[in-house]
């Protein structure tokens, strides 16, 4: 499923994306990019499918001056069960979802908290610089 909240204050706005794994391969074409965020989202997350062999160009990334004032967030489940908290901008609750092994998301805009439903391992990506909790999170009650 690729599914896609969006806030309920603002219904243009997307709080996050949620791909799970049965269904990323339904994201991924034979398109060599696929994008899983918008371009002017703060955190670019792709879905690539190559087959053995391929081997990318040699490559680094330019110098470039960029602004972002707020935080996205992705994760990716390698283990286990979780259930995702999602709340809007005005800190209201929204929905929750259960994700599995394989399945990813992103918070473009909104909160969220997740609760194990079983021994988990994932990974977590955020845009930076981080400048610790006190100054990149604030609490939802």
């Amino acid at each position: 499923m690729i599914n896609k909240i969006y806030s309920k204050v603002n219904p243009s706005l997307i709080l996050h994306i949620i791909y799970t794994n049965d269904k990323i391969d339904e994201k991924i074409s034979s398109k060599k990019v696929n994008s899983l965020t918008e371009p002017e989202h703060c955190l670019q997350v792709m879905a690539f499918e190559m087959p053995a062999g391929t081997k990318s160009n040699p490559h680094k990334h330019n110098i470039q001056e960029r602004r972002t004032t707020q935080t996205h967030e992705a994760l990716l489940l390698l283990k286990g069960s979780i259930e995702l908290f999602i709340y809007d901008i005005d800190d209201s609750f929204v929905d929750k979802k259960i994700l599995n092994e394989g399945d990813c998301y992103v918070i473009i805009n909104g909160g969220h908290y997740i609760q194990t439903l079983s021994d988990v391992k994932f990974f977590e990506f955020k845009n930076g610089p981080y400048y610790g909790p006190e100054k990149d999170k604030t609490n939802i009650n």
